[in-house]
């Protein structure tokens, strides 16, 4: 990483204003990212849909198996993000071309013994971006979490309850919208696991497809703000980059000069 690359304010911010730096990115390149984003999630979550129709009793088992993939739908987030920051515009064909490179980026880790980690997105991008291996990694992960871990834990349990929140506020709102003279029942069937019909299955999908799709590139954009706040307070990324734009300018006030 070159700092003097970078197409974002670079300063030490405290971790809120960094994780908010984070969503800002998400408003600045939105329909790249959601585009690209979009582009594998859905593909899984039809895949995830058919079984979850046959078998409506068992719709956990397939909601569960499209959340354990997010590590992945995580790299093409960053993918997109971390090439942004720098000035570098990809497209959603070379994103998808990229997903074969994401399995050496500790991804098989990620997806099983590591999945349960509070601070995914905080340390995602020291697996996708930095390539260091054993030692090397280790020390980087246990300088960013020093001071920030933390706030990369709650960042994770803040966004959990946010997509549950925007979940269950769309059901709730298609309830409010079903005319009540199509006698359908009420939203006590969330929770009788044993009698839900096709179209609550395809509703709850729907809900969580939403819920998923606007949640998750805020909370890797987030996590990806931490950290390059983290790198900032490690190694004077701001004070690096005052000293290039001081170089710069006496370059040309010698050639003006000259």
């Amino acid at each position: 990483m070159k700092p003097e690359s970078l197409t974002v304010a670079i300063r030490p911010r405290v971790p809120y204003e960094a994780m908010d730096l984070g969503l800002t990115l998400v408003h600045q390149h939105g329909k790249l990212i959601y585009a690209a984003w979009a582009a594998v999630l859905i593909p899984v979550m039809l895949l995830a849909t058919l079984p979850a129709l046959m078998w409506p009793s068992q719709t956990w088992l397939w909601s569960m198996f499209v959340w354990w993939l997010k590590p992945l739908y995580d790299r093409v987030i960053l993918h997109v993000l971390s090439r942004a920051v720098f000035g570098e515009i990809v497209t959603v064909r070379q994103v998808l071309k990229a997903i074969p490179d994401f399995f050496h980026t500790g991804l098989i880790r990620a997806l099983t013994w590591g999945r349960l980690s509070l601070m995914r997105s905080f340390l995602l991008p020291v697996w996708q971006l930095e390539g260091l291996k054993g030692k090397a990694r280790g020390t980087r992960i246990a300088l960013l979490k020093k001071n920030s871990g933390g706030n990369g834990r709650w960042l994770t349990i803040a966004c959990l309850h946010l997509e549950a929140i925007l979940m269950f506020s769309l059901i709730g709102l298609a309830f409010l919208v079903i005319p009540d003279e199509l006698g359908l029942p009420g939203m006590e069937m969330i929770f009788d696991m044993d009698n839900h019909p096709p179209w609550f299955v395809l509703l709850q999908y729907g809900a969580y497809l939403i819920a998923v799709l606007f949640i998750e590139p805020l909370y890797v954009a987030a996590g990806f703000a931490l950290y390059l706040n983290r790198r900032t307070e490690l190694e004077s990324w701001d004070i690096e980059l005052a000293f290039h734009k001081m170089a710069a300018r006496l370059k040309r006030q010698d050639r003006q000069a000259a």
